[in-house]
Formats: structure tokens, C-alpha cells, sequence
């Protein structure tokens, strides 16, 4: 849905940074927000009234009302249960909703520092990482979307989006290769109209806040 200077729903956003995944999850669940974007340059995000919204000073935040929600697992699960009509989770009593919740935070507990565990060239400790190693999340992800197309229920969920878009992180910086199970299940949820709608405002926000050379 199209933003609206009208909306109680508010997104704090910065371009080139993964709020993304928050913003396509607004797409996805249409319903009316309004982005407040800035330029990280800025440092905007260590201000007093942004650290009163996420002491982390980080984006995306999501502010309902009056309620702010940071962490892209936390606000996808708020969002995505605060509107069920957009069928982006499973309902609390449904036998795939723990499935669900697993995929949600593997995409942010799990496959996140994974990533950082390979773009940093750290050292791997299998037994003390609570991801264990980049090696095992790629192969649990990769044997969970060899045979199906969406990793909960059969249908798209926010566990697909926010794992699509770590897994399209990982691949644009070399870190997943660019064919095989993930890049396909990439390919197909990147081809979703939220997704485009979502990268379109991207583009555009990106060009009002270009990066300084």
C-alpha cells in the first residue's frame, strides 16, 4: 500500500541498510504506514529521540501509535500478528507456528552472524557460536528449501521474507553463490510484487540520500 503522511504506523528507515526487510514486510501486509527516512550520514540513529525509540541506535523501528517495536524479528512478528488478515504468519494455535517463530530468528539470531562470521574470516567454533558455523546454517537452510518452496506450511510467510532477504544479502556480497537451492528460492520471492514496490521506494530514497564518495 502506498505510504500516507496519515498513517499511526510509522517506519524509520535508512537506505542501503536492512530496514529494507521491514519496509517490504509493510508492502507486503498493506496497510497503511508512513517512512520516515534519513541519512545514516546524519546520525540521525544516535540521536536522543531516536535512542528513546531503540536504545541500540539502529534501524528499522517500527512506532504503532505510540509503540515502538525494534529488532526485524520482533517487528515482524508484532506486525505480522497485529494484521492476520494479511495471512503472513501462522495463527497462534496452528501446528506450524513453531516452524515459523524457528525461521524467524534463524533469519536474525543465526544466519546474521553467520554471515559476519564469513565476511569477517573469523575462526569457527561450532561448539560455542550459538549459530555454530556458517557451514551449518547454510546446509540447514539449504536442505529445508531442497524439496519445498516455502519453509513453513507450504505458503509465503514473513519466515520467507526475512530469510530471502539475508539469503539475497549473502549473494550480493559473495558470500552465498549465485545459483543453486538459495539463490532459486531468492529469485522466486524477489519476484513478488511487495518486494518491487519495496525496492522502488529503495531506489528513491536512496537517490535522495546518495552515498558520499
Amino acid at each position: 500500500m502506498p505510504e500516507t503522511l496519515a498513517a499511526d504506523l510509522v517506519l524509520h528507515y535508512a537506505p542501503r541498510t536492512r530496514s529494507f526487510g521491514a519496509l517490504w514486510l509493510l508492502e507486503e501486509l498493506g496497510v497503511p504506514y508512513r517512512l520516515e527516512s534519513f541519512d545514516l550520514a546524519t546520525k540521525h540513529h544516535k540521536s536522543a529521540a531516536h535512542l528513546a525509540l531503540n536504545p541500540m541506535g539502529k534501524v528499522p523501528v517500527v512506532v504503532d501509535g505510540e509503540v515502538p517495536v525494534s529488532e526485524t524479528g520482533a517487528i515482524a512478528i508484532y506486525l505480522c500478528d497485529r494484521y492476520p488478515a494479511a495471512g503472513l504468519a501462522p495463527s497462534f494455535d496452528a501446528t506450524t507456528r513453531p516452524a515459523y517463530l524457528r525461521w524467524i530468528f534463524f533469519a536474525t539470531a543465526l544466519f546474521e552472524p553467520a554471515l559476519a562470521e564469513k565476511f569477517g574470516k573469523w575462526e569457527p567454533r561450532p561448539s560455542s557460536h550459538a549459530w555454530g558455523s556458517f557451514d551449518q546454517v547454510l546446509e540447514a537452510a539449504t536442505q529445508a528449501l531442497e524439496t519445498e518452496p516455502f519453509l513453513v506450511g507450504g505458503r509465503f510467510t514473513a519466515a520467507d521474507l526475512l530469510c530471502a532477504n539475508v539469503f539475497r544479502f549473502g549473494i550480493m556480497f559473495g558470500a552465498l553463490p549465485k545459483e543453486g537451492v538459495l539463490a532459486d528460492y531468492v529469485g522466486r520471492m524477489t519476484k513478488r510484487d511487495a518486494f518491487v514496490r519495496a525496492s522502488e521506494i529503495e531506489a528513491r530514497e536512496g537517490a535522495r540520500f546518495p552515498m558520499k564518495k
